[in-house]
């Protein structure tokens, strides 16, 4: 098996077990990187570590500028982390709104403990518990990123735009 900066999008099949830190960072920027139409990021915080790095930056920002309408979406549980300490990721959507959009989860999401990212509705990224770093990547599994993208999408309808988020030009 290849290792994960290897991956190919859309290729490799093998299920990856994730069990560090890096590990969540390197599958997140190697399939972000190969991102053609759209990201779906299901999260806690924006865990800094993993979605406020440059790879993943450039990714995401080259992403938004070339694929019309909106690019990116976020569900973001608990927003006032990144409120409170910043995220470049933050920055970059305050940039290009049309691109990338955040919303808050209706209710009955706020405390769902899995956290995901889902590239192209092929390939996924996704930890069991928002405070572990453990968990799994497939660069290509249709079904099972067909699977989270539907429930992603079901709760992306219920949710709300996450305004605190919002800058204030005075």
């Amino acid at each position: 098996m290849p290792p994960i900066e290897q991956q190919i999008l859309g290729e490799n099949r093998e299920r990856l077990v994730l069990h560090q830190r890096s590990d969540f960072r390197q599958a997140v920027q190697q399939m972000a990187s190969q991102a053609s139409r759209s990201m779906d990021i299901f999260t806690y915080d924006l865990d800094k570590p993993v979605y406020d790095q440059p790879g993943f930056l450039e990714a995401a920002k080259q992403l938004a500028l070339r694929t019309p309408g909106v690019a990116i979406r976020i569900l973001l549980q608990r927003s006032e982390k990144v409120q409170k300490e910043g995220h470049r990721l933050i920055d970059l959507a305050r940039r290009v709104t049309s691109r990338i959009e955040i919303r808050r989860p209706h209710p009955d999401y706020i405390d769902h403990p899995e956290n995901f990212l889902i590239v192209d509705r092929m390939g996924y990224v996704r930890r069991s518990q928002p405070e572990r770093y453990e968990g799994e990547a497939n660069f290509c599994d249709p079904l099972e990123s067909k699977l989270l993208s539907e429930f992603f999408t079901d709760v992306w309808d219920r949710s709300e735009v996450e305004s605190s988020l919002r800058r204030l030009y005075l």
